[in-house]
C-alpha cells in the first residue's frame, strides 16, 4: 500500500483517480490543485507519490517537479500529460519524474507507473 498525493486536474478527475487508487489498495492522503497545494503537501514531510497532472489551475508542473526535489524525504513522481515526445520525457525526467503518463492510459500503466515511482523501490 502505498501513500498517494493527487496535485492538479479537475476535481472529477481527482475523484476517479481517487477511487480507482483505494480500490487497488493505495492510500490517497490528499490533493490539490496546483502549486501551492503541492508546496504545502510537500512541507509536511511526504513519504509517498506525487502523481502531477499537467493540468494545474496555479504554478506549472515544471515547478511543482522542481519543489519536490530537495523534498526530504524525496517522494516518487509520476507525470500525467496529454503531451508526450522524447524531448517532452527527457525535459521530465531530468527535473525527477519517475515517469511519464500519457492521458488517456490503462489502468495497468498507472499501476507500473506507482511501482515504478515507489519510494521504496519498484515492488
Amino acid at each position: 500500500m502505498t501513500d498517494i498525493f493527487l496535485i492538479g486536474g479537475t476535481p472529477e478527475t481527482r475523484e476517479v483517480l481517487g477511487a480507482l487508487l483505494r480500490l487497488h489498495h493505495h492510500r490517497v492522503k490528499g490533493e490539490g490543485r496546483g502549486l501551492k497545494d503541492a508546496k504545502k503537501i510537500l512541507q509536511g514531510g511526504t513519504r509517498g507519490i506525487l502523481l502531477v497532472d499537467t493540468d494545474l489551475v496555479d504554478g506549472t508542473w515544471e515547478e511543482v517537479l522542481k519543489e519536490a526535489d530537495p523534498a526530504r524525504p524525496r517522494p516518487g513522481l509520476v507525470l500525467i500529460s496529454p503531451f508526450y515526445g522524447a524531448e517532452f520525457e527527457a525535459k521530465a525526467k531530468r527535473l525527477g519524474a519517475n515517469c511519464v503518463l500519457l492521458r488517456p492510459f490503462e489502468i495497468p500503466e498507472l499501476m507500473e507507473a506507482l511501482r515504478a515511482a515507489s519510494p521504496d523501490g519498484p515492488a
